[in-house]
């Protein structure tokens, strides 16, 4: 499902994520019992807050402290809610606000709406409702601040990438031996002319010590050879995978020109065949929202096997129970895609700085293979970020994977950013 400016992080009939802020939630309200009622609601969702008994003396806290987001009464003495708003926004035009109205008049609403404000809560107030609406409000200042973060240092990123790709081209060219394809070509002749998988080894050796013989015919257990059956589908599939590694290694493909909106729109249907696979270890997907457009150039079959792999490796290595987000924002002339997800601290820690550029490097691996996702995965022997790396060079773009840590929950978390960054089209005047 794709996710509207009011579901970041949520999906319908999933818990909530996470809901917590460093910063306070600043409450402009005058009447002392709704003040009560949202204090009591704020401190059992573990919340700090602040109250502001009107919208001048809101502006005089805004300029001594930060605040997460701004729930504001409409109807108030000395300074009303519409009059805060309006200040607020020309002061902190991202603010995420939450207006508190009585009045739930259609036109009422979209008047409401009209001043830029994340929800309303309808007066009397619901204390669940509340709830589920400050949490969709901090998890979306959440989001918000994340992105921030990322677009500053998206410079350092790309200039860092860049270089590492201009070594990696100097050291093929300069090295005759040095061939990304020649190595993935030895890999598949040497599978292809009977070294085989491990896998099938092991079942051919048991096969071998347990038949039976009877004239001109073996006997075996119909469990051997039923395992014997799914194990070569598997082989099939990663010679087949191989094969398609090479084609997108060796040849350019043709982009046609799209845009930002379309590609977030066919997201859903890229994944389509791995969703299914997510609830095995109870991961969410959301999808992002497009704030801004702009025209790309795009080979939609190879993006397609892009963002399969990269859904892929969030599942293999996701905390369960987990969420895997996308998001996207424009910066340094690219359109970024970023996959998120959370990893455990043991045993495996993420991408070390050490190995971001070594875990796209052909059959390179931080972990033994990850045998649930062998149904669904296309390119197995450590090159699924090669292909990944591969094809958003093909599009004239930059791929960077690395570790965060996330720290918009109560606890800090471990997380690895897969970032697509694909250039913007600039248009001839």
């Amino acid at each position: 499902m794709k996710n509207d400016e009011h579901a970041v992080f949520t999906q319908p009939g999933k818990p909530f994520r996470r809901f917590h802020t460093e910063d306070p939630i600043l409450i402009v309200e005058d009447t002392k019992e709704t003040q009560v009622l949202l204090q009591g609601i704020c401190k059992s969702m573990e919340i700090a807050c602040v109250i502001a008994k009107n919208g001048v003396a809101a502006l005089e806290l805004i300029e001594k402290q930060q605040f997460s987001i701004f729930i504001v009464d409409l109807m108030m003495p000395v300074m009303d809610g519409r009059t805060f708003i309006i200040n607020l926004k020309n002061r902190l035009p991202e603010a995420v606000v939450l207006v508190e109205t009585a009045l739930d008049s259609s036109q009422t609403i979209i008047d409401i709406m009209k001043l830029g404000v994340f929800d309303y809560i309808i007066k009397p107030i619901d204390p669940e409702l509340f709830q589920q609406t400050v949490r969709k409000a901090v998890e979306f200042k959440n989001l918000k601040d994340m992105e921030k973060n990322m677009s500053l240092n998206a410079g350092l990123k790309i200039r860092s990438q860049i270089e590492w790709l201009n070594y990696k081209e100097s050291r093929r060219v300069a090295d005759r031996d040095y061939s990304e394809t020649k190595s993935v070509y030895n890999l598949k002749t040497s599978l292809s002319q009977g070294a085989g998988f491990g896998t099938m080894v092991s079942l051919i050796d048991i096969m071998n010590s347990i038949k039976t013989d009877e004239g001109d015919r073996y006997a075996f257990s119909k469990d051997i050879i039923d395992m014997l059956l799914d194990n070569n589908n598997y082989c099939r599939n990663q010679l087949e995978g191989l094969q398609d590694v090479t084609a997108i290694m060796e040849n350019n493909f043709p982009l046609s020109l799209s845009s930002a909106s379309d590609f977030i729109d066919r997201l859903p249907q890229m994944v389509a065949n791995v969703t299914p696979y997510l609830e095995t270890k109870d991961l969410t997907l959301t999808f992002p929202e497009l704030r801004t457009n702009c025209d790309l150039e795009l080979n939609y079959d190879k993006l397609t096997l892009m963002i399969e792999e990269l859904v892929i490796n969030a599942y293999k290595y996701s905390v369960r129970g987990s969420a895997i987000n996308m998001f996207t924002y424009i910066s340094e002339g690219y359109f970024w895609l970023v996959v998120k997800n959370d990893v455990p601290e043991e045993p495996y820690g993420g991408v070390p700085q050490k190995y971001e550029k070594l875990v796209m490097e052909p059959f390179f691996r931080l972990l033994p293979p990850d045998e649930t996702a062998g149904k669904i995965e296309k390119f197995g022997f450590g090159l699924g970020l090669t292909v990944v790396d591969n094809i958003v060079r093909k599009h004239n773009g930059i791929f960077l994977i690395h570790d965060v840590k996330d720290h918009t929950g109560k606890d800090i978390k471990s997380c690895v950013l897969a970032e697509v960054l694909l250039p913007l089209l600039v248009k001839q005047s």
